[in-house]
């Protein structure tokens, strides 16, 4: 190891010529993908994990790059409690003072998303709350910032966390590889694929809802248009 962060590794010189880099936007399957790129290296593909602070206008044009989505409303929740456990129990990454604040002041993730836009003082905290909040303050389309994408600047692919298995597989296809997800190995665990049950946190209200599709405006849209991006490229 060269102690580089990993978007700064060089690739060796049997895998130079198959490299990818991953735009890594937070909360969209990227540690499972990167456990898959892992076992991709003895296939001839070597996946260079850009840090969450890359965005794509610095990424040289001539690397072929990909990206993954999800939508944003799950996207919110995910964030919320992967933060409320501070990361656990993958890593352990202490709150910040603004975020322990909005721990204190939102229990669940439909608390926060309920209090979104309300014209009281519980409105003031919840808008403060979702921007401090690491996952849940970033917007996907904010990794695109200062340039074009798609048509602009397209990916090989983009992977849905909503469609993982064919939009992993179809990367792999347009990349030319000889391939699948089902000759590797994903990661089942939670601490492996960096996942979590939800399944005991109260389901997101009608009104969260509503109220996270006005405050992700921005993403709703971006998030549509890779969609049909997606099917125009099929």
């Amino acid at each position: 190891m060269t102690g580089k962060p990993p978007d700064q590794q060089p690739a060796t010189n049997a895998n130079r010529a198959r490299e990818l880099a991953f735009l890594h936007i937070g909360k969209n399957a990227g540690t499972q993908i990167m456990h898959l790129a892992q076992q991709l290296t003895v296939h001839g593909l070597f996946i260079r994990q850009l840090s969450h602070a890359t965005k794509l206008y610095v990424v040289p044009e001539q690397i072929a790059y990909f990206f993954s989505i999800r939508n944003p409303i799950t996207r919110f929740k995910s964030g919320f409690y992967s933060r409320k456990r501070k990361g656990q129990p993958r890593i352990y990454v202490e709150w910040s003072r603004a975020e322990t604040m909005a721990f204190g002041a939102f229990e669940h993730a439909n608390d926060l998303a309920e209090a979104l836009f309300r014209t009281d003082a519980r409105g003031l905290i919840a808008a403060q709350a979702i921007s401090a909040i690491r996952h849940t303050s970033m917007q996907q389309i904010d990794w695109f910032e200062r340039i074009g994408f798609l048509d602009a600047r397209p990916p090989v692919w983009i992977v849905r966390q909503e469609n993982f298995a064919a939009d992993f597989d179809a990367l792999l296809a347009r990349f030319g590889m000889k391939v699948a997800l089902r000759d590797l190995r994903p990661a089942k665990d939670s601490a492996s694929a960096h996942s979590n049950d939800y399944s005991n946190t109260p389901d997101l209200s009608d009104l969260a809802k509503e109220n996270l599709q006005r405050w992700y405006a921005r993403d709703m849209v971006f998030y549509d248009v890779c969609v049909k991006w997606l099917e125009k490229h099929r």
